[in-house]
């Protein structure tokens, strides 16, 4: 829970990379998307099934999830995978969980890293030598730990929530009821050209985001809106339909520009506290 106490997802089809014919390009635009979330500190980002189908879902959670691991964990998790060719390309998010490597002595009690989990009972935290894990874990898990003991090393793990910063985001399948019906977030905002221009529902917006525990941003694909995908009952399983842009001067906005602006906003609300 990271930005401003509040927890924060976005939704987007599994279409998002319709308007992309090249693999390095549709890692691009998925690189653009994970930064944007790094900077806002999304907590969750959920990829739904566009009824319509040829959705590219598995590429999609696959090269988001590679990005938002730490780089010393990336050859343990991923093996050698045409679909994250170009991933090593990208900019790096430089979020607090992608520690640097360190000499050990400069390792102390209290320190939070990720790891992944050893046969014999050892988690590599990407140092010169692995820490005893309190507990059983299968092999080749991803897991968060803190610094219990240097010498010897050992750790135990934790959650995110602990470690004291934004430590990432988790990506997650959903169907595009279980957009609607997530009741983790208080407050869903669906934007759409159709959608009530910004200004005019920017005071009640920004009320019901400031006093959320939680809320959702859902966004559609390149080539049609989410009115096409979810119906007229998006107006009523949602807070608000906003048209982020309602005097844009462009045929189209891009996904990933839509899903900066969206995220943007959520932070100024929360400040402005409008």
């Amino acid at each position: 829970m990271a930005f401003l106490g509040k927890k924060l997802a976005i939704s987007i089809p599994d279409t998002v990379l319709e308007e992309k014919e090249s693999p390095r390009e549709k890692t691009a635009k998925l690189g653009t998307i994970a930064r944007a979330c790094a900077i806002y500190g999304v907590d969750v980002i959920e990829v739904f099934r566009d009824p319509r189908g040829g959705g590219e879902g598995p590429l999609v959670r696959k090269v988001l999830e590679y990005l938002e691991t730490p780089q010393y964990l990336r050859r343990r998790l991923y093996p050698l995978d045409e679909s994250l060719k170009y991933a090593g390309i990208l900019p790096p998010l430089r979020i607090p969980s992608h520690k640097a490597r360190v000499p050990l002595d400069r390792v102390a009690v209290g320190d939070v890293r990720d790891g992944v989990t050893n046969d014999d009972g050892t988690v590599d935290l990407g140092l010169d030598a692995s820490a005893r894990l309190d507990g059983k874990f299968p092999v080749g898990r991803r897991v968060t730990v803190k610094i219990v003991a240097v010498k010897p090393l050992a750790a135990a793990t934790v959650a995110r929530e602990e470690a004291g910063a934004y430590w990432g985001y988790s990506v997650e399948e959903k169907t595009c009821a279980g957009v609607l019906e997530d009741e983790r977030f208080e407050v869903k905002v669906a934007t759409s050209r159709l959608g009530m221009p910004l200004g005019s529902v920017f005071g009640p917006l920004g009320r019901a985001i400031n006093g959320a525990n939680g809320v959702k941003l859902i966004f559609g694909p390149p080539s049609r809106g989410l009115y096409e995908i979810f119906g007229q009952k998006l107006k009523d399983e949602v807070d608000f339909v906003v048209n982020l842009y309602p005097e844009q001067h462009v045929e189209t906005v891009r996904t990933e520009e839509a899903i900066s602006a969206g995220l943007g906003l959520v932070g100024v609300v929360s400040v402005g506290k409008a």
